[in-house]
């Protein structure tokens, strides 16, 4: 399968995405380098082919702790969520949860990279694509294993784009 094919893009135009303070504050390990920033970033561009809309979002996180994040989703619009951990990572665990706490998608495989697909939850022709139908949303992220005493984390949501007529799907 093409890296085409497996496109994890950006274009969060209209859509919030927000780490609470009390969220940031529940990492007490600090924030992440300058340097596992670079890394993490370097790492989540391998894995997405467009440049994001929305930031990177960057945590540090202990084994056993669960971070909870909103984000207003789009629901003509299909995402990807991707979290890239550091080397210390054993296993983090990535939810997407609906408004009404059902799980709309989840990645609980022993891995540091999970990835969720979050599909559009109303499909409209290409004629008749209207934006901005709010999907409230909560992403879950759940350190189960790490090999120092927190790991750090980069998560970035990106918009899977339209195929483009013509456009090779191995590129």
């Amino acid at each position: 399968m093409g890296l085409t094919r497996m496109k994890i893009t950006t274009g969060l135009a209209a859509i919030t995405f927000a780490l609470a303070a009390s969220i940031a504050a529940s990492a007490s390990a600090g924030p992440p380098t300058p340097e596992a920033r670079r890394e993490i970033d370097r790492l989540l561009d391998v894995v997405t082919s467009d440049p994001p809309v929305g930031e990177t979002r960057y945590v540090t996180i202990k084994a056993g702790e669960v971070l909870t994040l909103p984000f207003e989703a789009d629901a003509t619009v299909e995402y990807y969520v991707n979290i890239i951990c550091d080397d210390d990572c054993v296993n983090v665990d990535l939810a997407a949860l609906e408004a009404d706490g059902t799980e709309a998608d989840i990645d609980d495989a022993d891995d540091n990279a999970p990835v969720l697909n979050l599909h559009a939850a109303e499909y409209r022709s290409p004629l008749d694509k209207p934006t901005g139908l709010p999907r409230p949303m909560t992403i879950e992220i759940r350190m189960k294993a790490c090999n120092a005493d927190a790991c750090t984390l980069g998560l970035r949501i990106t918009r899977v784009e339209d195929w483009k007529a013509g456009e090779d799907e191995e590129s």
